[in-house]
């Protein structure tokens, strides 16, 4: 999740409380610090530098608290969350022991925000929600509104995005449509961070629009640009890269405009890897050195990672070997890989083709190895999780039925208990609820089957090629080479795409998507049982084939060949002809199979590395 969207909500939120305040006049601020609340929307720089004018009596604690508050706003407004952090802590430490009023769970609003972006999101967690506690129990429905955005941000930071809807909404609910500093449009973006977040853009796009409109429409250029940059993000996420471009761009020139230096570092990063996709290598190049500057400033780790593993890849392309190292330097030192684990493994993917590029083929193989490996494993503890989500999802949905099977069952026997003086209207009842219970029985058994028939596809088949994944074929192929007799023999064919990296490049993901959803229906219309194929991880097929002649296995093979370069989802000559490189292993009933996947595997480079769109048997 964006670290930028994060402070949308929280930007708007605490504007309320300056001109919505029904509470105490000691617990309303300062009216110039509402002034500087109203101006943080349109121009959080200049609230800074007229603040530094301002000199506070150090007597008025309630005043300090106060000021440091402004300040910890205006700092999580611009995307520094460590020196909001410490506003919001001296603004804290000015207010009365043990005071707990509307101020108090004001800063905490702020101080928990910041300690989310500052990757404190579980500490955060208990103290925000003692501030909706509060909220709710007072009666206090703009504060309340503020509190519940964001726990929604922390949850959402926490890997619970159900949890973090439901904050979302209850807080969308509680808002009015119009007439209001906040609406329901201005919770929107909130709301669409956790389709973002769940890589649902479509669900999205809605809410980021109608943040858009509200903000255009209000004149808050901050909210505005953030809100752009979201939609932004949202549609080049699926495919529509020109205009997906053109609204960050809008984004960037109103951050410009502003002074907002972190919205302009967010903007940068983004448009950046567009116009790399299309050639506009110094541009882009440009684009990424401003945002590393800029992302320094605010000490912004995890997009500083971001920013220098692109520009490790920009110069891998411009074939600058030394500028990529030093960008790739600068990347792992910014890398968390105990909160960062996918990231890690893609950068030493990157550092392979580093060390390729470099003539250290040994070590790029023997990195990239390790690379699949700790791939293979983080991906299993994702289907893991999600395994245990839907089990745990199909069990309450079980108890649920069984509840309303229960209720049915007590209805009946009350029935029952009145037949002597209705018998006739309780047959027709029991009639009717044994007739229920019949329906829903089926529909139980038919729900439970079609359950287990969805976690078992996603368990062991892959979503996009609707081939068996690694470690379902791995599992196919165990049991037929435990079963496999003496004279008996399996040959392993590793099958790789040639030059696919310059179809994601050229064309987009999404065509490179669809190549390999067509290369699974070719494989699946060449291999029949018992011969397997699965995909063995990004353009990788393993194919197997069960004691058939090699003559036979060189026709299939090239049967797919010609079927490959068939392949035009353009449906013009932009879309270069699909190859692939085959490396073949024979496997007897003695042989490790790990191993001879290995030298299937080694063929396949030895194919690469001669000339690809070719098949290479190896002889050991």
């Amino acid at each position: 999740m964006s670290f930028k969207l994060q402070t949308l909500g929280f930007v708007l939120l605490l504007t309320i409380q300056v001109l919505n305040q029904a509470s105490a006049s000691t617990e309303d601020l300062a009216p110039q610090y509402q002034k500087f609340n109203k101006d943080l929307g349109t121009n959080p720089q200049q609230v800074l530098s007229d603040m530094a004018l301002i000199a506070v009596p150090p007597e008025n604690t309630h005043l300090k608290a106060q000021h440091h508050y402004t300040l910890s706003l205006a700092y999580l407004t611009l995307a520094y969350p460590q020196k909001s952090l410490t506003e919001a802590n001296l603004a804290l430490d000015n207010l009365a022991e043990n005071q707990a009023d509307w101020l108090y769970h004001s800063i905490m609003v702020v101080k928990t925000q910041a300690m989310e972006l500052s990757g404190q999101a579980k500490e955060a967690l208990p103290l925000i929600k003692q501030t909706v506690e509060w909220a709710t129990e007072n009666n206090n429905k703009e504060l309340l509104i503020d509190a519940l955005v964001g726990l929604g941000y922390i949850e959402n930071t926490l890997r619970e995005p159900v949890k973090a809807l439901d904050a979302f909404m209850q807080a969308y609910e509680l808002a009015p449509s119009k007439d209001a500093i906040v609406t329901k449009s201005a919770i929107a973006s909130s709301i669409a961070l956790v389709y973002e977040y769940r890589k649902e853009n479509e669900l999205a796009i809605p809410y980021f629009q109608e943040a858009v409109d509200y903000h255009r429409a209000s004149k808050n250029l901050l909210e505005l640009s953030i809100a752009l940059y979201g939609l932004g993000r949202a549609n080049k996420n699926i495919g529509k890269s020109e205009l997906g471009t053109n609204q960050l761009q809008e984004s960037l020139d109103i951050s410009r405009a502003i002074a907002d230096d972190q919205g302009v570092a967010y903007a940068l990063k983004e448009l950046a890897p567009l116009h790399f996709e299309n050639d506009r290598i110094d541009l882009a190049e440009s684009m990424l050195i401003e945002a590393a500057e800029l992302f320094e400033l605010s000490e912004n780790n995890f997009m500083l990672f971001d920013v220098y593993k692109t520009l490790t890849e920009l110069y891998l392309k411009k074939n600058d070997i030394i500028n990529a190292q030093l960008n790739l330097d600068q990347a792992k030192r910014y890398l968390n890989q105990e909160r960062m684990p996918m990231q890690s493994i893609g950068l030493e993917e990157i550092e392979s083709k580093l060390l390729a590029s470099q003539g250290q083929y040994q070590l790029a193989f023997n990195q990239l190895i390790n690379t699949v490996g700790k791939k293979q494993k983080l991906q299993a503890q994702q289907s893991t999780r999600q395994l245990h989500e839907l089990r745990t999802q199909f069990e309450l949905e079980e108890q649920a039925n069984a509840n309303l099977l229960l209720s049915q069952e007590n209805a009946v026997q009350k029935l029952n208990l009145t037949k002597e003086k209705q018998q006739n209207q309780i047959l027709i009842i029991a009639i009717i609820a044994t007739t229920v219970i019949v329906l829903l029985l089926l529909l139980l058994a038919l729900k439970s089957r079609k359950q287990k028939q969805l976690l078992f596809q996603s368990a062991n088949f892959d979503s996009l090629t609707r081939l068996a994944n690694r470690s379902y074929i791995w599992q196919q192929l165990d049991q037929y080479h435990q079963q496999l007799k003496s004279q008996q023999t399996i040959y392993l064919a590793m099958l790789d795409l040639d030059h696919f990296k310059q179809i994601n490049d050229q064309l987009g993901h999404d065509v490179g998507d669809q190549v390999l959803q067509a290369m699974g229906k070719i494989c699946q219309q060449n291999i029949q049982p018992p011969n397997l194929v699965g995909r063995f991880g990004g353009e990788e097929f393993l194919l197997a084939f069960i004691d058939i002649e090699y003559s036979e296995i060189h026709t299939i093979i090239e049967n797919i060949r010609q079927q490959a370069k068939r392949i035009n989802i353009k449906n013009d000559l932009q879309c270069p002809t699909i190859g692939f490189s085959v490396g073949i292993a024979t496997c007897k009933a003695d042989d490790s199979l790990k191993e001879k996947i290995k030298v299937a595997d080694l063929a396949m480079y030895e194919a690469k590395n001669t000339g690809r769109n070719k098949t290479v048997s190896s002889q050991l």
